[in-house]
Protein backbone atom coordinates (compact mmCIF):
# COMPACT_ATOMS: atom_id res chain seq x y z
CA UNK A 1 0.00 0.00 0.00
CA UNK A 2 1.27 3.87 -0.54
CA UNK A 3 2.08 5.43 2.64
CA UNK A 4 0.60 8.99 2.77
CA UNK A 5 3.92 11.67 2.23
CA UNK A 6 5.87 8.90 1.00
CA UNK A 7 8.65 11.01 -0.88
CA UNK A 8 7.51 12.04 -4.74
CA UNK A 9 5.00 9.47 -4.49
CA UNK A 10 2.45 9.99 -7.09
CA UNK A 11 0.35 7.87 -9.70
CA UNK A 12 3.05 6.47 -11.18
CA UNK A 13 3.93 4.83 -7.19
CA UNK A 14 1.70 2.30 -7.62
CA UNK A 15 2.45 -0.40 -10.33
CA UNK A 16 -0.45 -2.91 -10.05
CA UNK A 17 1.91 -5.69 -12.49
CA UNK A 18 4.73 -5.71 -10.09
CA UNK A 19 3.26 -4.06 -6.61
CA UNK A 20 0.86 -5.70 -3.96
CA UNK A 21 -2.11 -3.57 -2.19
CA UNK A 22 -1.27 -4.43 1.44
CA UNK A 23 -4.28 -3.00 4.03
CA UNK A 24 -3.88 -0.28 6.15
CA UNK A 25 -3.70 -1.21 10.05
CA UNK A 26 -5.90 0.32 13.01
CA UNK A 27 -4.45 0.44 16.07
CA UNK A 28 -6.34 -1.68 18.69
CA UNK A 29 -7.93 1.21 20.52
CA UNK A 30 -9.10 2.09 17.60
CA UNK A 31 -10.54 -1.32 16.37
CA UNK A 32 -12.20 -2.04 19.51
CA UNK A 33 -13.50 1.21 19.84
CA UNK A 34 -15.20 1.03 16.12
CA UNK A 35 -16.78 -1.97 16.95
CA UNK A 36 -18.33 -1.01 20.12
CA UNK A 37 -20.55 1.10 18.36
CA UNK A 38 -21.40 -0.80 15.26
CA UNK A 39 -24.76 -0.27 15.11
CA UNK A 40 -27.36 -2.29 13.08
CA UNK A 41 -28.72 -0.77 9.72
CA UNK A 42 -32.16 0.19 11.83
CA UNK A 43 -30.72 2.47 14.35
CA UNK A 44 -28.59 4.66 11.92
CA UNK A 45 -29.63 8.14 11.60
CA UNK A 46 -27.08 9.50 9.49
CA UNK A 47 -26.90 8.67 5.96
CA UNK A 48 -23.03 9.76 5.33
CA UNK A 49 -20.35 11.11 7.31
CA UNK A 50 -16.26 12.29 6.63
CA UNK A 51 -14.39 13.71 9.28
CA UNK A 52 -10.48 14.21 8.86
CA UNK A 53 -7.71 16.80 7.48
CA UNK A 54 -8.95 19.21 4.86
CA UNK A 55 -7.72 22.00 2.95
CA UNK A 56 -9.63 24.01 6.23
CA UNK A 57 -8.45 21.70 8.50
CA UNK A 58 -4.61 20.84 8.89
CA UNK A 59 -1.40 20.60 8.02
CA UNK A 60 -0.18 22.57 4.41
CA UNK A 61 0.42 19.40 2.36
CA UNK A 62 -3.87 19.27 2.73
CA UNK A 63 -4.61 22.65 0.61
CA UNK A 64 -4.92 21.26 -2.65
CA UNK A 65 -6.87 18.42 -1.81
CA UNK A 66 -9.54 18.73 -4.57
CA UNK A 67 -12.06 16.26 -3.37
CA UNK A 68 -11.98 16.55 0.38
CA UNK A 69 -11.82 20.13 -0.26
CA UNK A 70 -15.48 19.71 -2.37
CA UNK A 71 -17.00 17.50 0.70
CA UNK A 72 -16.70 20.20 3.05
CA UNK A 73 -17.78 22.85 0.89
CA UNK A 74 -20.96 20.53 -0.67
CA UNK A 75 -22.26 18.91 2.49
CA UNK A 76 -21.28 21.31 5.36
CA UNK A 77 -25.16 21.76 6.62
CA UNK A 78 -26.57 19.03 4.59
CA UNK A 79 -29.17 16.79 6.45
CA UNK A 80 -28.53 13.90 7.79
CA UNK A 81 -24.89 14.53 6.99
CA UNK A 82 -21.60 14.88 9.14
CA UNK A 83 -18.53 16.30 7.65
CA UNK A 84 -15.56 18.46 8.81
CA UNK A 85 -12.53 18.12 10.87
CA UNK A 86 -11.55 15.97 13.71
CA UNK A 87 -14.63 16.02 16.29
CA UNK A 88 -15.05 14.37 19.48
CA UNK A 89 -17.30 11.39 19.18
CA UNK A 90 -15.96 10.49 16.21
CA UNK A 91 -16.45 6.74 16.33
CA UNK A 92 -20.00 6.97 17.48
CA UNK A 93 -20.38 9.15 14.15
CA UNK A 94 -18.88 6.66 11.85
CA UNK A 95 -21.08 3.75 13.49
CA UNK A 96 -24.02 5.77 13.42
CA UNK A 97 -23.80 6.36 9.84
CA UNK A 98 -24.95 4.27 6.53
CA UNK A 99 -21.84 5.61 4.64
CA UNK A 100 -18.67 6.54 5.36
CA UNK A 101 -16.72 8.98 2.45
CA UNK A 102 -13.34 7.55 1.96
CA UNK A 103 -11.57 9.98 -0.02
CA UNK A 104 -7.53 10.29 -1.25
CA UNK A 105 -5.52 11.82 1.44
CA UNK A 106 -1.87 12.70 0.44
CA UNK A 107 -1.81 9.85 -2.08
CA UNK A 108 -4.51 8.00 -3.39
CA UNK A 109 -4.26 5.60 -0.24
CA UNK A 110 -5.79 6.56 3.29
CA UNK A 111 -6.68 4.48 5.84
CA UNK A 112 -10.68 5.61 6.42
CA UNK A 113 -11.38 2.51 4.14
CA UNK A 114 -10.43 0.17 6.78
CA UNK A 115 -11.33 1.99 9.54
CA UNK A 116 -15.01 1.82 8.03
CA UNK A 117 -15.11 -1.94 8.19
CA UNK A 118 -15.33 -1.87 11.62
CA UNK A 119 -17.73 0.97 11.99
CA UNK A 120 -20.15 -1.15 9.90
CA UNK A 121 -20.43 2.02 7.65
CA UNK A 122 -20.43 1.32 3.77
CA UNK A 123 -17.27 2.78 2.26
CA UNK A 124 -17.91 5.44 -0.85
CA UNK A 125 -14.31 5.27 -2.25
CA UNK A 126 -12.76 8.83 -3.83
CA UNK A 127 -9.82 8.06 -5.09
CA UNK A 128 -9.75 7.32 -8.92
CA UNK A 129 -6.62 5.98 -8.00
CA UNK A 130 -7.06 3.83 -5.36
CA UNK A 131 -5.99 0.21 -5.42
CA UNK A 132 -8.42 -1.95 -3.30
CA UNK A 133 -6.69 -5.63 -1.55
CA UNK A 134 -7.49 -8.71 -2.72
CA UNK A 135 -9.08 -8.12 -6.03
CA UNK A 136 -9.13 -11.65 -6.91
CA UNK A 137 -10.35 -13.21 -2.99
CA UNK A 138 -13.49 -10.29 -2.44
CA UNK A 139 -15.78 -8.97 -4.34
CA UNK A 140 -15.93 -5.51 -3.71
CA UNK A 141 -18.91 -4.72 -5.69
CA UNK A 142 -21.16 -6.22 -3.12
CA UNK A 143 -20.43 -3.89 0.11
CA UNK A 144 -18.46 -0.88 -1.37
CA UNK A 145 -19.03 2.35 -3.94
CA UNK A 146 -16.33 3.93 -6.02
CA UNK A 147 -17.51 7.27 -7.20
CA UNK A 148 -15.19 9.73 -9.74
CA UNK A 149 -14.07 12.24 -7.40
CA UNK A 150 -15.36 14.49 -10.39
CA UNK A 151 -18.49 14.24 -9.48
CA UNK A 152 -18.55 14.86 -5.40
CA UNK A 153 -21.59 16.87 -5.47
CA UNK A 154 -25.56 16.87 -4.06
CA UNK A 155 -25.46 14.46 -7.33
CA UNK A 156 -23.98 11.69 -5.01
CA UNK A 157 -26.15 12.95 -1.75
CA UNK A 158 -28.93 11.97 -3.72
CA UNK A 159 -27.87 8.79 -5.15
CA UNK A 160 -27.19 7.62 -1.78
CA UNK A 161 -30.19 8.75 0.06
CA UNK A 162 -32.73 6.86 -2.95
CA UNK A 163 -30.81 3.56 -2.37
CA UNK A 164 -33.39 0.66 -1.89
CA UNK A 165 -33.72 -0.20 1.70
CA UNK A 166 -32.79 -3.54 1.23
CA UNK A 167 -30.02 -3.44 -0.99
CA UNK A 168 -28.81 -0.53 2.09
CA UNK A 169 -29.37 -3.49 4.61
CA UNK A 170 -27.34 -5.91 2.18
CA UNK A 171 -24.41 -3.98 1.45
CA UNK A 172 -24.41 -3.39 5.45
CA UNK A 173 -24.11 -6.91 6.23
CA UNK A 174 -21.91 -7.77 3.68
CA UNK A 175 -19.29 -5.20 5.35
CA UNK A 176 -19.69 -6.64 8.34
CA UNK A 177 -19.22 -10.04 6.74
CA UNK A 178 -15.84 -8.70 5.32
CA UNK A 179 -14.38 -6.94 8.14
CA UNK A 180 -12.03 -10.20 9.04
CA UNK A 181 -10.34 -9.37 5.94
CA UNK A 182 -8.62 -6.30 7.28
CA UNK A 183 -8.99 -7.55 11.21
CA UNK A 184 -4.99 -8.05 12.19
CA UNK A 185 -5.79 -8.65 15.95
CA UNK A 186 -7.36 -11.96 15.12
CA UNK A 187 -5.38 -14.82 15.41
CA UNK A 188 -5.07 -16.80 12.76
CA UNK A 189 -6.58 -20.42 13.18
CA UNK A 190 -5.81 -23.99 10.89
CA UNK A 191 -8.40 -23.66 8.08
CA UNK A 192 -9.31 -19.94 8.55
CA UNK A 193 -10.43 -18.72 4.96
CA UNK A 194 -10.45 -14.63 6.09
CA UNK A 195 -7.61 -13.13 7.24
CA UNK A 196 -4.96 -9.96 5.93
CA UNK A 197 -2.62 -12.54 6.18
CA UNK A 198 -4.13 -15.51 4.43
CA UNK A 199 -5.14 -12.80 1.72
CA UNK A 200 -1.63 -11.06 1.46
CA UNK A 201 0.31 -15.14 1.55
CA UNK A 202 -2.67 -15.83 -1.46
CA UNK A 203 -1.71 -12.72 -3.43
CA UNK A 204 1.90 -12.65 -2.96
CA UNK A 205 1.49 -16.70 -3.90
CA UNK A 206 -0.49 -16.10 -7.65
CA UNK A 207 2.30 -13.23 -8.16
CA UNK A 208 5.15 -15.59 -7.39
CA UNK A 209 3.22 -17.82 -10.06
CA UNK A 210 2.78 -15.08 -12.22
CA UNK A 211 6.41 -14.19 -12.59
CA UNK A 212 7.25 -17.92 -13.03
CA UNK A 213 5.31 -18.40 -15.96
CA UNK A 214 7.55 -14.90 -17.99
CA UNK A 215 9.03 -16.08 -20.89
CA UNK A 216 13.10 -16.66 -20.37
CA UNK A 217 11.97 -16.54 -16.57
CA UNK A 218 14.66 -19.39 -15.32
CA UNK A 219 13.63 -23.24 -15.18
CA UNK A 220 14.28 -25.66 -18.11
CA UNK A 221 13.02 -26.90 -21.34
CA UNK A 222 14.28 -30.13 -23.30
CA UNK A 223 16.39 -30.61 -21.27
Amino acid sequence: TTEALTPSCGPSCFNPWKDVVVPGHPDYYRFRRMREVNLPSHQRDLLFNFHGRHPGFGPSYYKDNVVRGKIIDTFTGVHGVSVGGFVEGYFEIMGASHFCLVPMGTSSWTNHLYESFFAGCIPVILSDSFGVPFQGDINWEDFSIKWPMADVDMGLYHYLLSMPREKLFRMKAAVDAHACWFDYHQTLEAGQNCSPYLGILQVLERRRFAVDRLPGHGGFWNA
